[in-house]
C-alpha cells in the first residue's frame, strides 16, 4: 500500500509546497453551512460524502500550492488575481500526481470537489479565518488547495492536529475593508455579496455590486491584502491585459485574447460569453464612450448576463457624460 511519505515526495517534486492526508469522513459541517446560506454557482458541484461516492476512497490528499499577491493595476489595465494562474498550474500538477499514483497501483482521482478548506483543517494544515479563507503558518491565506481522493489509509485517529497553527486574531480588518459587506464580525456571513462569486460565472451580477467590481476581471483579494497574517513576499507581475482587448467588435482579436488568457488561467475559467459579461461591467465602470458601439451590439446578445451588463454599462457611461 502506498505510504503518505511517497505521496508527499511526489507532490513536492511536482511543485506543491505541502501535502497531508485527512480521512474520507463525510463533511457534515460544510453541508449544513451550504444549506443555510444563499445558493451560489460555485457550489453546484460540491459533494460531501467521499466514501459513498466511491467505496475505494479512504482518504483525501490535501495539497497546497502557494502564490504571491498580484500587483494592482491602474487605468484600463485589468486585474486578474494571481490565484488563478497558480490554480491552473496546481490543477495540472495534480493530474500528473494522479497518474503517478495510479501507475503505482493506487486508486487516485485528482481535483475532486469536496470542501477543500475543511479538508485542509482536518489535515492540520491551517485554520479558517474570519474571511472564510484557510490561514496557513507559512503562506498566510494565499494558497491554492487541491484535493485528490485516494485509497491510502488514514484512519480518523490519525487526523493531524492544528492546535499549534496560528489562527485568525479577530482584528476585523477584512470586515472593514470588504467593499460589499460580505464579511462582518461573525465572519463571511453573506457570501452572496462577495464580488468574486459573480465574476465570470455566467450569472447576472446584482446591480448594487457592479460599481464595486472596479476594473477586476477575475478575483478580488481585498480582504487578503489587509490581513495581518500574510507573510511579507514580493508581488507577482500583473497579467498583461487591457480592457480594449476584450471590448472589441473584432471577433478574431477577442478570441485570440481569450485564448491567451485561457492558457494562463485555464480554458474552463475563460468561456467567451462569461468573459464578455464581465468585460461589459468593466466597460461601464471605465466611463469610456469608445466602448459604446460594442456595448450596443452586446446589448442584443441572447446571453442574459452579457445583455444585462451591456445595457447597464451604456447607462453608466452616459451618466458619466461619455455618451448621449
Amino acid at each position: 500500500m502506498m505510504a503518505e511519505q511517497t505521496l508527499r515526495a511526489w507532490a513536492k517534486e511536482l511543485g506543491f509546497a505541502k501535502a497531508a492526508l485527512c480521512p474520507a469522513a463525510a463533511f457534515e459541517r460544510a453541508r449544513r453551512l451550504v444549506r443555510l446560506q444563499a445558493p451560489l454557482a460555485e457550489r453546484r458541484q460540491l459533494r460531501f460524502e467521499p466514501e459513498k461516492d466511491d467505496p475505494r476512497i479512504r482518504s483525501l490528499a490535501v495539497l497546497l500550492w502557494p502564490y504571491a499577491p498580484s500587483a494592482m493595476t491602474q487605468g484600463e489595465a485589468l486585474f486578474v488575481d494571481s490565484y488563478y494562474p497558480a490554480s491552473n498550474l496546481a490543477y495540472h500538477a495534480a493530474k500528473e500526481l494522479e497518474n503517478r499514483l495510479t501507475a503505482a497501483g493506487c486508486f487516485a482521482r485528482a481535483n475532486v470537489s469536496y470542501p477543500a478548506k475543511e479538508a485542509a483543517v482536518r489535515a492540520g494544515l491551517g485554520r479558517i479565518g474570519r474571511n472564510s479563507l484557510l490561514i496557513t503558518p507559512e503562506f498566510g491565506t494565499r494558497v491554492v488547495i487541491i484535493l485528490i481522493a485516494t485509497d491510502i489509509a488514514c484512519e480518523p485517529g490519525e487526523t493531524k492536529s492544528n492546535e499549534a497553527v496560528a489562527g485568525c486574531i479577530g482584528c476585523g480588518r477584512c470586515a472593514a475593508a470588504c467593499p460589499s459587506g460580505a464579511i462582518d464580525n461573525s465572519g463571511m456571513t453573506h457570501p452572496e455579496r462577495c464580488l468574486r462569486n459573480f465574476m465570470m460565472e455566467g450569472n447576472v451580477t446584482p446591480e448594487p455590486l457592479r460599481r464595486k467590481v472596479g476594473m477586476r476581471l477575475l478575483g478580488c483579494d481585498i480582504c487578503q491584502r489587509v490581513c495581518p497574517m500574510q507573510p511579507d513576499v514580493p508581488q507577482a507581475s500583473p497579467v498583461d491585459l487591457r480592457l480594449e482587448e476584450l471590448v472589441t467588435a473584432d471577433a478574431a482579436a477577442f478570441s485570440q485574447t481569450v485564448a491567451r488568457l485561457g492558457a494562463l488561467i485555464g480554458r474552463n475559467a475563460t468561456r467567451p460569453q462569461r468573459v464578455r459579461a464581465q468585460a461589459a461591467l468593466l466597460a461601464g465602470n471605465s466611463g469610456n464612450a469608445a466602448y459604446l458601439p460594442v456595448l450596443r451590439q452586446w446589448a442584443q446578445s441572447p446571453f442574459e448576463a452579457v445583455r444585462e451588463h451591456a445595457i447597464w454599462a451604456m447607462e453608466q457611461i452616459k451618466l458619466a457624460g461619455g455618451g448621449t
